[in-house]
């Protein structure tokens, strides 16, 4: 594009040739003359003073170091994300319904939809304008797609489910399968039957190969502006608010609640029937056995140690509770 187009599309002040035109994106260290690179602080000040790219999408409080083209943005990061959906263009599956689909005759088909190769669609699913769904994906009866949600191959949308307005699903993620809800009994287990179902909100992004569970009773819910990572899973009737952002390999167990505008780290594990408020941050590895009801940054596990260090951590460790009692024993003496 000519930077003085991408300026336009992105609403930000240009300083330098309008007319020079840049193909891609790369890091500010490596970028060319016909490349786009960002900034985002002053720790790349010396970067951004040798760098060779054809232009740099710079803070403000950058500007003068910049050398050459520069777009000036308050969020750097957060422009380099829109820009490079226009340098990079998606790949979209051709507009209609594939020979090779199988669409139930009760299902509703909006305006400018795309369905590939070999998915399947059930019986009374709505699929809105603009909705793209891609090959082999099965989505069962009684399932709504909003407008301009796009799933890519290899989806599974059990019945009864709800997909938002502008969402993302990626390949292999599950929405709607049983829940893990088993009765005990002298036999072994009894198995609860799953009527719930899942609802996902609007602008909902969610990562390849993670699962999400119907709810026993009452739906899972997952709320607006939510982005999922890969191989998450997420029981029966959690309910995730809005704007909150879970990092790959995170296990949420069943009725948990999670506020909005949380992000939780990779690999984080929240046992169930408890609450998380508003704004927590829970860092990668967490293990999460109770409610947090206030706002902040929480951790739990052992940072990286070397392995020798490890041993003789884990071997004090044993000896804590001994060292417990002495203290208290040398606290009572006179």
């Amino acid at each position: 594009m000519k930077l003085g187009d991408l300026a336009t599309k992105l609403g930000l002040p240009f300083h330098g040739d309008p007319e020079h035109q840049v193909l891609r994106f790369a890091p500010i260290e490596r970028a060319k003359a016909d490349e786009l690179a960002f900034v985002v602080g002053k720790k790349f000040v010396e970067q951004l003073r040798s760098c060779q790219a054809g232009a740099v999408i710079v803070p403000s409080q950058m500007l003068e170091e910049a050398p050459g083209n520069c777009l000036v943005s308050d969020n750097p990061y957060d422009s380099y994300a829109v820009a490079s959906w226009l340098l990079n263009p998606e790949h979209k599956i051709p507009l209609g319904v594939h020979a090779s689909a199988t669409v139930a005759p009760s299902a509703a088909l909006g305006n400018n939809i795309s369905i590939d190769a070999n998915a399947v669609i059930g019986e009374a699913v709505v699929i809105g304008d603009g909705v793209s769904i891609g090959a082999n994906c099965v989505i069962g009866d009684n399932v709504s797609i909003n407008s301009n949600s796009r799933l890519f191959a290899n989806v599974t949308i059990y019945h009864g489910c709800t997909v938002g307005h502008e969402c993302r699903i990626q390949s292999g993620a599950v929405l709607g399968a049983e829940g893990f809800g088993y009765a005990r009994n002298k036999d072994g287990w009894n198995g609860i039957h799953q009527t719930g179902g899942v609802q996902v909100g609007d602008r909902v992004h969610i990562g390849a190969n993670t699962t999400i569970d119907r709810g026993a009773i009452d739906d899972t819910v997952i709320g607006d502006g939510v982005i999922l990572d890969n191989q998450i899973q997420i029981a029966h009737n959690v309910r995730i608010g809005q704007n909150t952002a879970i990092a790959g390999c995170v296990g949420i167990a069943g009725s948990t609640t999670i506020g909005e505008n949380c992000q939780i780290g990779g690999a984080c594990n929240i046992v169930g029937h408890l609450s998380i408020t508003d704004n927590v941050v829970l860092n990668a590895a967490s293990l999460v056995t109770r409610s947090i009801d206030e706002a902040g940054r929480y951790s739990s596990g052992m940072p990286l140690q070397s392995s020798n260090s490890w041993k003789r951590t884990f071997v004090s460790l044993g000896k804590l509770d001994d060292l417990v009692k002495r203290v208290r024993r040398l606290e009572r003496q006179p």
